[in-house]
């Protein structure tokens, strides 16, 4: 591998990008959660004619229709360069068995059943299309499908679940596939075409819209991932008024609009970001989190620890500004303030002066080293940071990364900023 010097090095299983199998489950989970967004988002626009989801599993969702029918949705996700899908995939045959199994257990509950991808699925005249299969099913064809193989694949179906051919028919009539977005653009699609639109989004910056992208997104994770047995079972029975000794648990697995309009005014009525002050100019302004988000990855820290920085970062940025508005004297607090910041950037310093390596990566051990120490000022020297609490501190740090004065990595050829998009 070339290093940004041009240098070729050894390569090693922390350099190289993991082909770990479960890094794409982790990546079709984030697609299936993001998609249940989506379906929230316009259930609580009142752009889709229901009244709440129950998110059986990550793939599965029930959604419970304003005229009191379910809708069964399957989300499923391929590799484009793996090709379209077709009839005989586990994925298509197992979702349809899937749709057969509600309809014989809930008779006259479900109205419509949908399949979900980012990879398309076959659409031509043979015996392999699902396209063509349910074509022909709407157009009212009963026997006698072209090519005979669909004939066969039907009888199969029902003679796997026991049901007549015609039981076949009916829920084939009710179903549908979907082109989902893909799998790399359905955060932006869904970010910039349906939660930018909803009507107390409208003037929401991009970083904002970002935040509750992903709280939602947290959401529809949690709800997902707790695997119930029996999960629609039991939440048709608790609906129906029926007591269920996992009540707590179908309960938590429900996304309503409520909840979604909760999720989305919290966010938006909290987290003031410095950009909306321009009068204040001193402390840095953030118009986007992505060059501090790319400078930590680029030490590889976790995730997960980022996306907590971030966090903090927007509570600093709210915290320093507000305060800055309070305070009879702002030309001394604005001294304080570059107190804290000279702080901060020399532990920071120390910490990479001390941990930083020539060919390892070593951002997370210089994150846990800055976090160690702003605990300690907290701890021994509360005044010179006039009483700001660690977390404010750690916030702070995300502020100074994003506007170059932190760093967790080498930086690389050209700079930081030719290196990630900032902007809006």
């Amino acid at each position: 591998m070339i290093n940004n010097d041009g240098n070729i090095r050894e390569s090693t299983p922390v350099t190289d990008l993991s082909n770990d199998p479960g890094d794409e489950t982790q990546r079709r989970f984030r697609y299936q959660h993001t998609f249940t967004t989506l379906i929230a988002i316009n259930m609580y626009a009142g752009r889709l004619p229901y009244k709440e989801l129950y998110c059986e599993h990550h793939e599965d969702i029930l959604a419970v229709a304003e005229d009191g029918t379910y809708h069964g949705i399957q989300i499923k996700t391929k590799q484009l360069k793996d090709g379209a899908f077709d009839l005989n995939d586990a994925a298509i045959k197992g979702s349809l068995l899937r749709f057969v199994d509600h309809s014989k257990k809930f008779p006259g509950s479900f109205s419509r059943f949908v399949i979900i991808s980012n990879c398309p699925c076959r659409d031509d005249s043979t015996g392999k299309s699902l396209i063509n299969l349910l074509k022909q099913v709407k157009n009212g064809t009963k026997e006698n499908f072209s090519p005979r193989e669909l004939s066969n694949y039907i009888q199969l179906m029902a003679t796997e679940k026991d049901v007549e051919v015609e039981f076949i028919l009916e829920v084939l009539h009710k179903t549908e596939f979907m082109n989902g977005p893909g799998l790399n653009d359905i955060d932006s699609k869904v970010i910039d075409e349906h939660l930018g639109k909803l009507p107390e989004c409208h003037g929401t910056g991009i970083e904002k819209l970002r935040i509750i992208h992903r709280r939602l997104c947290e959401k529809m994770h949690q709800a997902s991932s707790k695997l119930l047995e029996n999960a629609v079972e039991d939440y048709v029975a608790l609906a129906g008024g029926i007591p269920s000794l996992v009540a707590e648990e179908i309960n938590s697995k429900r996304i309503t609009k409520q909840m979604i309009e909760k999720l989305v005014s919290e966010n938006i009525n909290s987290n003031l970001f410095l950009s909306s002050r321009t009068d204040f100019s001193d402390i840095p302004q953030a118009h986007s989190s992505q060059l501090m988000r790319y400078k930590m990855a680029s030490g590889f820290i976790d995730v997960e620890d980022i996306e907590m920085v971030d966090d903090l970062r927007v509570d600093a940025e709210e915290f320093f500004i507000g305060n800055s508005y309070k305070v009879s004297d702002r030309s001394t607090y604005l001294k304080e303030f570059n107190q804290i910041k000279r702080i901060v950037i020399n532990e920071s310093r120390e910490a990479k002066s001390r941990l930083k390596k020539e060919n390892t990566p070593y951002g997370t051990e210089m994150l846990h080293e800055i976090e160690d120490r702003l605990r300690d000022i907290t701890r021994y020297r509360p005044n010179d940071v006039f009483e700001c609490p660690y977390e404010i501190l750690k916030g702070l740090v995300g502020i100074l990364t994003n506007d170059c004065k932190i760093s967790f990595s080498k930086e690389p050829l050209g700079g930081w900023i030719e290196n990630v998009n900032v902007s809006n």
